[in-house]
Formats: structure tokens, C-alpha cells, sequence
């Protein structure tokens, strides 16, 4: 709705924008049968189900929650315009119907094709029917409408494609939210344009008749080493979000980490997943066929007891009888970064009527001077007190003992190397969200070098996870022949999810990666992911970039044994200056 709406107008009034939004509520509670089959009986339920709409929104906008609190002058032009009174008269109702023409044309093309019975002359008649609610301004923009990259997912060739079709048909703001990076979006180009310059070094005569990508993560068996990355408000791109992300997971026999920021909480996708079917190819191992392998990504509330309760929640076991058997705990954002495209497009709804309230903490989108980005949402509980010594200490006492924890937001080798020594860590997540949060921060296959150059036994100590910019199936070889476990997808992942694509979207996608990572490795002369080593890659054009252990401090010391990391507080290798506080006196040239 609100794609259309920014179309037909770019700057419609906050009443306006509330209708848009609520236009459908609760559309389909009067059952059609209520009245007579006939025209007017068709007219009278139209008619009641907008009266319906209206009082129920109006209701709704009464809310306590909803400040500062909207006036009953415009609550009462909300509900007028829900209701279409005065159609002809009324610009915004008329844009009102032309919206909901556009949403219906839109969204009713492919399901038209999709019908074993195509009936053309009733088609054509609704059709004629919307032509002719719809302004000439409507009639412009349906008349500009391109349905020719809104085909089956499965001619979809490439993850770029899904890119493509979100930046035409999300509406501006979801399309700002998800595809945003922090300031001039330096490192989230660099996370994917850095593997083009590791190059292949393909073996030949080898057996790859027949190849397996499956794999484990976190002692769960998967079919692929690709896991669905922590991605928040999934609500804003398709109504199911999380849960249509979980029943492709589920469907597809991949892991998936749930965010605190999901639109739904943790049970509620669970219980989405029941009739899904698991992958026929899917390992199997332990409790693995109650659901596809589920993880928890952890924002450290402010109130550190909010989190034990969720952690409580959702780490013992579920009335599913699935608990999740490890936990994310995101540490590279003690604030959340700068993203200036999610800032700069407005909220086209109140974030309170618009289901953007995260139902695990509560917390929701307050544009302010700053912007209104979508991605702060997590700023008004995010706790920015982190440290080795306390929060892990504290995370491994708040779990059940069999609760993995991994430490996601690694960026240098020297954490990583922390990681390895604390006590209760099981695995890391080389990532820098994305290049959300700050920008010029290491693309993350450079982390996975740099470990390799200082402190290799990293990778015999911890499972080693990365994510961010991985766009191809050799994308993926690559960070399996660094030492990944496995490799995580993000925005992509609600690229697929969105434009009306859902589960179907989200399954093509992975399968895409799939296909090219077994292409990859058949060219490549190896049958396994067990298989695959450093051997393969050329990584000579970014060996320059990789720091080595003069980065680490004097004499690269590597005890692990200082309060909160500071005996690896990192130093440069020729730069030595350090500013001194007091002092004074003037400089001399």
C-alpha cells in the first residue's frame, strides 16, 4: 500500500497515511454470505465492512500506547476516509481508492495467470469495474505498470536478481531500511567486491559425479552450509515475515537465527513451522526432525534482567518441546550506526498502528532531529556496557549449561583470538553487520585471513561463522576454504522475502547459492565441504591488506590473560605516537 500510495502522492497528509495503512483491517470478518448474492447485497456488505473498519481503527487510535495522543478531529478524518465518504468530492478518498485499485492490479495479475481456468470475460469485467473507480492519475500510474520481472521465482537466475526487483517494487522505506549501510557504505561494498579478488585455483581429473554440500553447525546437521543471519522487523517486508523465513529454513534443511528484533516472537515462529515438510535430503541427528536447527541472536538490554527473562524464555525447552540450543550475543553495536538512506525516507505510518512494536521488547521506531530510521529501533534498549569480564561471565550463568554461546560482530583477529581463550564460548561470527554499523570496518573474508596470519589455532578451538557480502556460490567456496563453518545471508534473505515472493522467494534464493556452490566445487575438483582448504584460493591481490601481529601490540603478545582484552589493546607498526593528557605548553616547529 504505501509503495503506491508514495506514487499517487509523494507527500500525503499523516491521516491519509494512517487510512492507506488501515484501509483493509479486518476486511473479511462480515462473511460475504451475511447478505443477499446480488448487487445490492454485494453493495450493503462492501458498505458494512468499511463502517466496520472505521469504528474498529477509530478504537484502535484511542490507544493509550499511541502518543502524544492523536485528537478526536483526526481520528474522525481517519475513519471518514476508510469509509470513502464524499468519494467524488474528497481528493484524498478518491486517492484512497485509487491506492487500493493499484494494490488490487498489482497484486492480482500473477494470481490471475496462476488459475487452471482462466475465465477472460470476468476477468475483463472486474478489471473494467477498477478502471473505472480510478482517477486519471490512477489510470496513469496503472498504465506504467511493468509485470515483466514479476514472473515465477524460479526464473530467477542469480541473487542479484532479487536486489533488482526489491529496489522497483518495495515501498521506498522498506527498500531504505533493508538495503542501508552506515555513512558512505565503503565496507558493505568492500564485503562483496573483496572476494572477486581472491581467485580460484581449480584442480582437474578428480571423481565430483557426485558432490555434497551438506554439513553440520553447532552439532546440528544441515544440507547446506548457508544459515538464514538475525534480520529485524521482517513484518515490513511481507505480513508473515519471520515465519515465512522459517517454514523456507525449515523447508530447505538450513539453521536459522532468530533476531530480538523479529516481528514475532520466538514461539510463534516455532509454531508456524509444524506443517512444514523438512528437506528429504536433510541429515538427520538428535532432536533435528522437530523443527530445521533454530538459534537466538541476543541485544544486551539496558535492564540486563528484560534479557535473562527471554533468554529463560526461549533457551529451556518450549511447550514445542524445542528449545534453542544456542545463543548469538551480538557485541559490535554498543550503538547502532549511521545508515543515512533509512534516515532520510520518512515513516509513511505511526509506527504504533503499524505493527512495527517488536514483540519481545517492545521497542519501536521514534523518528526524531536525527531521521527516522527504522534501524535505530534497537537504540532505545541497547545496552552499551558490554565487556569480557562481566557479560559472558553473566550469559554463561543466565543459560542452561547445554547453551552454546557464540560471539557475533568479531572484526579483528586479536578478539577472535580473546574468543578463543574465554571460558563458555563455542564459536564466533566474523561480521560487521552487514556494513551497517561502522563504516571503513574490515570487510569481513579479510578477518578470516587475518586469523589465519596471527592465530590460527582460533579454528581448532571455535566453529568460525561469517557473514556479510556473499552474493555467490563461489562467495561460499571461498570462506569454506578459509575456514568457515558456515557462511550467513541477511539482506539478501528479505530481498527474497519481500515483492509478494514469501517462502518460494526465500527457498529460490538459497537454492540458487546452492547450485552454484556445487557447481563451484565440482570445477573445482572437490566432492565435500570437508574437502575444501586453503589450497584452492589465489589470495595474493588482498594479502597486502591482512595485518599481521604488529597490529597486536609490543612483541604481539598473545597471553590472553589482561582484564577485558587490554594486554591486546593493539597497537600500528610504526605509528607509536599516543596522545597524553595534561601538560600543556605550546607546540614548537
Amino acid at each position: 500500500m504505501t509503495l503506491w500510495l508514495a506514487k499517487r502522492k509523494p507527500d500525503p497528509s499523516p491521516a491519509l497515511q494512517l487510512a492507506c495503512r488501515a484501509q483493509h483491517f479486518r476486511r473479511w470478518e462480515i462473511p460475504r454470505d451475511s447478505y443477499p448474492m446480488t448487487r445490492p447485497g454485494y453493495l450493503t456488505w462492501r458498505a458494512k465492512q468499511k463502517s466496520q473498519a472505521a469504528a474498529q481503527l477509530s478504537e484502535l487510535l484511542t490507544s493509550p500506547e499511541i502518543q502524544p495522543p492523536l485528537s478526536q478531529e483526526e481520528i474522525d478524518r481517519v475513519a471518514a476516509l476508510v469509509r470513502k465518504e464524499n468519494l467524488k468530492n474528497d481528493e484524498e478518498a478518491q486517492i484512497l481508492e485509487d491506492v487500493a485499485c493499484l494494490v488490487f492490479l498489482d497484486d492480482q495479475f500473477d494470481d490471475f495467470e496462476k488459475k487452471a481456468e482462466l475465465d477472460e470475460e470476468k476477468i475483463i469485467g472486474i478489471l473494467k469495474k477498477t478502471w473505472a473507480k480510478m482517477s486519471p492519475a490512477g489510470h496513469a500510474l496503472a498504465l506504467q505498470m511493468d509485470f515483466s520481472d514479476r514472473a515465477n521465482t524460479q526464473s530467477l537466475l542469480s541473487t542479484h536478481d532479487f536486489a533488482s526487483i526489491s529496489a522497483k517494487h518495495m515501498s521506498p522505506k522498506t527498500y531504505a531500511f533493508v538495503s542501508s549501510a552506515a555513512t558512505d557504505l565503503i565496507t558493505h561494498r568492500l564485503n562483496t567486491s573483496i572476494y572477486s579478488k581472491i581467485l580460484l585455483r581449480p584442480r582437474v581429473l578428480r571423481d565430483v559425479s557426485r558432490v555434497s554440500i551438506s554439513t553440520t553447525i553447532l552439532g546440528h546437521a544441515v544440507s547446506s552450509p548457508i544459515f538464514v543471519c538475525p534480520t529485524s522487523l521482517g513484518k515490513t517486508v511481507h505480513p508473515e515475515g519471520e515465519k515465512e523465513i522459517a517454514r523456507a529454513c525449515k523447508e530447505l534443511g538450513i539453521a536459522q537465527v532468530i533476531s530480538t528484533s523479529a516481528s514475532f516472537t520466538v514461539e510463534e515462529i516455532l509454531e508456524a513451522v509444524k506443517d512444514s515438510h523438512p528437506h528429504p535430503r536433510q541429515p538427520r541427528s538428535g532432536n533435528d526432525n522437530k523443527s530445521h536447527p533454530v538459534f537466538f541472536q541476543l541485544y544486551v538490554d539496558k535492564d540486563t534482567s528484560k534479557s535473562e527473562a527471554l533468554l529463560r524464555r526461549f533457551c529451556n525447552p518450549l511447550p514445542s518441546g524445542h528449545g534453542l540450543s544456542a545463543v548469538f550475543l551480538t557485541v559490535d553495536s554498543p550503538v547502532v550506526g549511521k545508515r543515512e538512506a533509512d534516515e532520510r525516507v520518512s515513516l509513511p505510518f505511526t509506527p504504533n498502528t503499524n505493527n512495527l512494536i517488536n514483540p519481545m521488547t517492545n521497542a519501536s521506531p521514534t523518528p526524531d532531529k536525527s531521521g527516522a530510521s527504522l534501524g535505530r529501533t534497537t537504540s532505545s534498549f541497547l545496552s552499551s556496557s558490554l565487556t569480557w569480564s562481566s557479560t559472558i561471565p553473566w550469559l554463561r550463568q543466565t543459560l542452561p549449561p547445554q547453551t552454546k554461546i557464540l560471539l557475533k560482530g568479531i572484526q579483528t583477529a586479536q578478539d577472535a583470538f580473546l574468543a578463543s581463550k574465554t571460558p563458555g564460548i563455542s564459536g564466533i561470527v566474523i561480521s560487521n553487520h552487514g556494513g551497517r554499523n561502522l563504516d571503513t570496518s574490515p570487510p569481513t573474508i579479510l578477518v578470516l585471513l587475518e586469523i589465519h596470519k596471527t592465530c590460527p589455532e582460533v579454528f581448532e578451538k571455535l566453529e568460525v561463522y561469517i557473514d556479510g557480502g556473499i552474493t555467490r556460490g563461489t562467495d561460499i567456496f571461498k570462506a569454506l576454504c578459509l575456514g568457515a563453518r558456515g557462511v550467513g545471508i541477511g539482506r539478501g534473505v528479505l530481498y527474497s522475502l519481500g515483492n509478494g515472493y514469501g517462502k518460494e522467494g526465500v527457498k529460490r534464493y538459497v537454492e540458487i547459492l546452492n547450485e552454484e556452490l556445487e557447481t563451484t566445487m565440482r570445477l573445482c575438483g572437490v566432492g565435500g565441504v570437508e574437502d575444501c582448504h586453503g589450497g584452492y584460493l589465489n589470495t595474493r591481490a588482498v594479502d597486502y591488506l591482512v595485518p599481521g601481529r604488529g597490529y597486536w601490540g609490543e612483541g604481539g603478545n598473545r597471553s590472553g590473560n589482561g582484564e577485558d582484552g587490554d594486554e591486546l589493546e593493539g597497537a600500528h607498526p610504526y605509528v607509536k605516537w599516543r596522545r597524553r593528557t595534561g601538560g600543556g605548553g605550546e607546540s614548537k616547529l
